[in-house]
């Protein structure tokens, strides 16, 4: 009877920590696809993870972050929220080891983009609820796409620490802000410069490669 209560409980184990191949879509999620204003947030966010600099090194490097984030984004789909939310991550989440690198992540069952959010919209007219930005961005740029973007990867990325990069903030708008400043902190520039930085890196590991088609699209944002 033992043995048989340490298989399952091995068994439960192992179906938690799942190499991050695995976990990782070969394409983008229908979103992306189907939808322009997300598709050029996913690009751009590409963009920067691809390549060297302090944004994707605080994320892990170009090969982890890239990995890390398509996963993520595999998630993502449309909900309507009140207008203060941008993007919410809920419905428990799985561990995740990439194999490889033997960085830490979690992906979470559910990613909402808020359709009446700052992730797609902005006040026009004083008839309309307010829509606060992000950070120093305001809301419907594709620079706040970005920031909140990058915001939920913190969520999801494991530091050195054996912590989350930033600590769980639902519900605590407080919290919440010190982590968007956290980022914007550390990938800022690279965020208002989008358009104009560095081509994506080439990795080392073939299985870490950007596909041809994310290295076409991500330097088309560049």
């Amino acid at each position: 009877m033992k043995v048989r209560v340490w298989l399952m409980t091995t068994a439960m184990i192992v179906l938690m920590v799942i190499s991050a191949e695995a976990m990782t879509p070969s394409v983008p999620s229908l979103l992306v696809e189907e939808d322009k204003v997300v598709a050029s947030a996913y690009y751009d966010t590409l963009g920067i993870l691809s390549t060297n600099n302090e944004c994707s090194d605080f994320f892990g490097g170009p090969a982890s972050s890239v990995d890390v984030f398509k996963g993520l984004v595999s998630k993502a789909e449309k909900q309507y929220f009140p207008s203060t939310i941008g993007i919410q991550m809920s419905g428990g989440a799985v561990n995740v080891v990439n194999h490889e690198s033997r960085k830490k992540s979690r992906i979470f069952r559910k990613v909402s983009l808020n359709a009446n959010g700052p992730f797609f919209r902005k006040r026009n007219f004083m008839s309309e609820p307010f829509i606060p930005g992000i950070g120093s961005f305001g809301a419907n740029t594709k620079e706040v796409r970005v920031l909140m973007l990058l915001h939920e990867l913190g969520h999801v990325v494991e530091g050195e620490d054996g912590k989350w990069l930033l600590p769980d903030d639902g519900g605590d708008s407080s919290l919440s802000r010190d982590n968007t400043k956290k980022i914007e902190d550390v990938c800022g520039d690279q965020i208002r410069n989008l358009g104009k930085g560095d081509r994506p890196a080439s990795f080392a590991s073939g299985k870490q490669k950007l596909s041809d088609e994310d290295l076409a699209l991500a330097a088309a944002k560049q």
